[in-house]
């Protein structure tokens, strides 16, 4: 099962031609293969993601492309995993 992971809550900054601030935080990718594939979640005027196990929010999928791919929103939302560990702690 694929899983994303945010390693740590640094959030990178960088400004646009135009003076826009675009904020984003790194992530990883795990498709089970035991490589993981980093990439950038855009985090705008949000507090960063805590480091933890995270899937994609549902409502970010869009319906199929043209040819019948999957495909995202510009922007993605991660959801927390909840582990049975992380439950067990809240009862």
């Amino acid at each position: 099962m694929p899983r994303i992971s945010v390693k740590n809550d640094q959030v990178r900054e960088f400004r646009t031609n135009d003076g826009k601030i675009i904020r984003s935080q790194m992530a990883c990718l795990d498709l089970g293969d035991g490589y993981e594939l980093p990439f950038r979640v855009g985090i705008g005027s949000r507090p960063p993601y805590s480091v933890g196990f995270y899937d994609l929010d549902p409502a970010k999928f869009r319906p199929l492309g043209e040819f019948g791919d999957l495909t995202l929103s510009q922007y993605v939302d991660l959801v927390p995993v909840k582990t049975p560990r992380a439950a067990a702690a809240k009862a």
